[in-house]
């Protein structure tokens, strides 16, 4: 019995333990009027230096809608685009995101890529500067007041891509 007992509140700790690390936790993000969030992909991201998560486009359950940081990256009231910087430039795609139409890349689909640009509207945080990244994007709208003190779900941990 006293077996049982052991194994029981070792699965049920193991249990807690797994929802508790796939669920994420809350960290500072911004929530946009999109349906989109910027914030840390994970806490911790194996795949970087020092372990330094990205600030990404992420969906309301934490999962990143790209790979890693986007540089230039524009947010408006529907629309999130950019280009998704992957490890090697090469590899590098610009993409656009509605909720409407979903993730769309320009070599994939180029009228629709350019047709949810044309139709995006002014960028939100880029404080007038066409070339800036999803950390300063984030940075400048964390200073408004609809947008200070806000969290997100966040990953744990990310392991390579994590999953995209």
């Amino acid at each position: 019995m006293d077996k049982f007992r052991v194994l029981f509140v070792t699965g049920t700790c193991a249990a807690i333990f797994a929802i508790a690390f796939s669920w994420g936790v809350p960290t500072h993000c911004v929530q946009l009027p999109n349906g989109m969030n910027i914030g840390k992909q994970a806490l911790i991201d194996l795949n970087r230096p020092y372990f330094i998560p990205d600030i990404v486009p992420k969906f309301r359950n934490g999962r990143s809608l790209l790979p890693g940081d986007a540089w230039p990256f524009f947010t408006t009231e529907t629309t999130v685009h950019g280009l998704a910087l992957e490890t090697d430039p090469e590899d590098d795609f610009w993409f656009a995101w509605r909720e409407d139409t979903g993730l769309v890349l320009k070599k994939e689909n180029l009228s629709l890529y350019e047709t949810l640009v044309s139709e995006a509207g002014a960028p939100m945080g880029n404080k007038g500067i066409n070339v800036v990244g999803s950390h300063i994007v984030m940075m400048e709208l964390q200073r408004r007041p609809e947008y200070a003190n806000q969290t997100c779900r966040t990953r744990w941990m990310t392991i390579g891509t994590g999953n995209l």
